[in-house]
């Protein structure tokens, strides 16, 4: 039986269904990005060592750079794309396509959840993350869709789901890791 007590995953919204824009010159992005990183370490410092992203535009890839940027320091700690399915990012451009590409590159695992595209996949995917992690930190602002879905298929299973997204539940215990923020994309190589 899988031990998911050290395992964490994400979920949070894509840029277009974002309220504000996932632009580093933007404070309410900024600010999302620090409570992102302060969460990530909190995970760390109480065992988390493995990570699951949905590799979706927007928050899922953010979380992994986040991620990323924590294991340059700490190598025992283990990133896990879960795909919805192969070649959801076939039809990106620019930014999002390249940002996807570098974390692909970089992960410890790439899992694919479904054969192919169908109306469920990407909750499918959702579901695969939540049941093999104990903890579950979302930018979530309320509104419906597969945020709000995986949210709610997180707590109807008893897993603990950290919202950074309107309130830093983690205030009280900030601490400095600055060596480890990646506010902007890493560079192109």
């Amino acid at each position: 039986m899988l031990n998911i007590e050290n395992r964490c995953c994400f979920t949070g919204h894509r840029p277009d269904k974002a309220p504000f824009p996932f632009d580093p010159q933007n404070e309410q992005y900024r600010k999302i990005v620090s409570r992102l990183v302060t969460a990530v370490a909190k995970m760390i410092n109480e065992g988390c060592t493995v990570f699951y992203t949905g590799m979706a535009r927007g928050f899922d890839i953010l979380a992994a750079e986040q991620v990323l940027a924590f294991k340059l320091k700490r190598p025992d700690i283990k990133l896990i794309a879960a795909l919805p399915f192969d070649g959801v990012e076939r039809s990106w451009k620019g930014e999002w396509h390249e940002r996807f590409c570098s974390v692909i590159r970089e992960c410890d695992e790439v899992v694919t959840v479904c054969d192919g595209y169908h109306n469920g996949a990407f909750q499918q995917r959702n579901e695969y993350m939540v049941d093999r992690c104990r903890h579950v930190i979302a930018f979530f602002d309320g509104s419906n869709g597969g945020t709000a879905n995986t949210v709610k298929y997180a707590n109807l299973h008893c897993r603990h789901v950290l919202n950074i997204y309107d309130t830093d539940p983690i205030e009280s215990e900030r601490i400095d890791f600055s060596a480890y923020f990646r506010i902007l994309p890493p560079e192109k190589e």
